[in-house]
């Protein structure tokens, strides 16, 4: 398409000095001619460009050409920039990448401060961002699709879903989406799909604002978490403070204190972090819970002679 090709042409002429109809004209696999009139109709919309003679010629856009302060100071469009960059380093999307190149052509990087934000940690395997890519795809086609999913008790069931958005928490990607095995909207962690396929069929039902949707989603979720106390000494309070900013801490005695840890309900990760703790923290409440996390220890201890 037309406009397609103008909007790339606008970007290569920001991210380059100069460039000759001729190399336009071999990338696009049109004609210098078409290319000509391709740059009159961007000058027509407004783009400051002129043509440049000589062995080093060819078309440019005026160097002052930025985007207004008007619309964004220099340090707002800093900050725009890394946070697209950043979210890069844990969500591979090609729009998302052709985003980033638009706005680095428009910036000015000799203005702006050195900051970087690396989440590369938080990014999943291939298979996940694979998936990623398929189910973005099946939300905005409306398609339905099937696969095998393994739950946190690690029961296998297959799944029939109209997939309607993607979202990240908890360091993963989960996907929500209308089940039509269950009649009601589900909320299943991407990793643990398996066999996904895309059908030909095309879900017509109205959901309304799938944001509001989600929030309900999960206010419902945490009423079935189950509500931790931990107890431990005052030298311990930053350490609980960096993993739990959330939970209140309560003194108990004059070198004890406490924090509430909701868990939602099947959930594992907190047997991990608490045990990674060591001897600086204790189970009080319930009871179940705290029986559940020494049997969890014993069985690691076992794996050892010890």
């Amino acid at each position: 398409m037309k406009i397609d090709r103008l909007l790339e042409i606008i970007t290569i002429l920001l991210n380059k000095d100069t460039v000759s109809s001729k190399m336009l004209a071999e990338h696009f696999k049109v004609s210098v001619r078409t290319i000509q009139r391709d740059m009159v109709s961007i000058s027509l919309a407004g783009i400051p460009i002129y043509s440049a003679e000589g062995k080093n010629g060819g078309y440019a856009i005026l160097p002052d050409y930025k985007v207004s302060s008007q619309i964004m100071k220099p340090e707002e469009q800093q900050f725009l920039v890394k946070a697209l960059e950043s979210l890069a380093t844990s969500y591979s999307n090609e729009s998302l990448a052709g985003l980033i190149k638009k706005y680095n052509a428009i910036i000015d990087k000799q203005k702006c401060k050195k900051i970087f934000w690396d989440f590369g940690v938080t990014k999943e395997n291939q298979t996940v961002q694979w998936l990623n890519a398929e189910l973005e795809k099946a939300i905005s086609e409306n398609k339905i699709v099937k696969f095998r999913y393994r739950n946190a008790k690690g029961e296998e069931s297959i799944k029939t879903v109209q997939p309607l958005a993607i979202h990240y928490k908890w360091y993963a990607w989960y996907l929500f989406s209308w089940s039509f095995d269950a009649k009601g909207y589900r909320t299943c962690k991407v990793a643990r799909i398996q066999d996904l396929e895309l059908t030909e069929d095309i879900s017509d039902i109205d959901h309304g604002d799938i944001e509001t949707l989600m929030k309900e989603s999960e206010n419902e979720y945490y009423q079935t978490c189950s509500s931790i106390e931990v107890h431990f000494s005052k030298e311990t309070i930053e350490l609980m403070e960096e993993y739990f900013p959330d939970c209140k801490i309560e003194q108990v005695h004059t070198n004890e204190y406490r924090l509430f840890i909701d868990v939602p309900q099947n959930e594992r990760l907190w047997k991990a972090l608490l045990l990674s703790f060591g001897d600086k923290v204790t189970v009080v409440s319930p009871i179940e819970y705290k029986q559940e996390l020494i049997q969890t220890a014993k069985k690691f201890l076992s794996n050892y002679d010890i």
